[in-house]
C-alpha cells in the first residue's frame, strides 16, 4: 500500500488535452490473423478498428469513420495514449511511430516517457485497500497549430503477454483541429 499521493506526469509538465485511441486487439486479429512481423512493412489496416476518445462529447466519440475531431479544451497541447479492449489483458498496444503532413495543423508529435511511476493497484487479498507498483507512463506530444485537417500516420505493435510483437499494424487518420 503507498501513502503518498499519485500525480500524473503529465499534469506536471504541461497543461494537456488527453486523447485515448481504443484499439480492438481482438477484431484487428481476426480480421488481419497474418499480420507483417516487420516494423519497416506494417499491416496497413482499414478503418474500424481503433477508437479515439477525448473531452469531446459522448455522441462525437462513438463515431468511427477513422477520422478524430479534436477541441483544445485545456491548452493547446494533446497528449496521445493506446490501450486495448482485451478481455483478460492478453494483448497490449504499443505506437511506436506518428507523424503528421506538413499541412500546419499540427506540431511533429514526440514521444515523451517518464520512468518509474507510481501505478495503483488492487490489492488481491484486500480489495477495498489499494496497493501500488511501478511501471513507466508514456505518450506521444504534439501541439495545434492552427484550426484545420491533418493527416496522421500511426504504426503500432500488438505484443502478447509475454512481451512478443504478434504484428505491426499502420493506420492512416484526418484529424481535424477546431477553432
Amino acid at each position: 500500500m503507498t501513502s503518498e499521493p499519485i500525480t500524473s506526469p503529465s499534469a506536471s509538465t504541461v497543461t494537456a488535452n488527453s486523447v485515448l485511441l481504443i484499439v480492438d486487439a481482438e477484431s484487428l486479429l481476426s480480421r488481419y490473423p497474418q499480420p507483417s512481423l516487420e516494423p519497416q512493412k506494417p499491416t496497413v489496416i482499414e478503418d474500424g478498428f481503433i477508437f479515439a476518445v477525448s473531452a469531446m462529447t459522448a455522441a462525437e466519440n462513438v463515431i468511427n469513420d477513422s477520422k478524430i475531431t479534436l477541441a483544445t479544451n485545456n491548452g493547446k497541447a494533446f497528449h496521445i495514449r493506446g490501450r486495448t479492449v482485451s478481455l483478460l489483458a492478453e494483448h497490449t498496444v504499443v505506437f511506436h511511430n506518428m507523424t503528421v503532413d506538413d499541412a500546419g495543423i499540427l506540431s511533429p508529435p514526440k514521444l515523451i516517457v517518464h520512468g518509474d511511476q507510481t501505478v495503483p493497484a488492487p490489492d488481491p487479498a484486500n480489495p477495498t485497500q489499494p496497493g501500488s507498483h511501478s511501471a513507466d507512463d508514456h505518450y506521444w506530444e504534439c501541439s495545434q497549430l492552427s484550426a484545420g485537417t491533418a493527416t496522421c500516420e500511426l504504426s503500432f505493435m500488438l505484443i502478447n503477454q509475454r512481451c512478443e510483437a504478434l504484428g505491426y499494424f499502420s493506420w492512416k487518420t484526418e484529424v481535424t483541429m477546431s477553432a
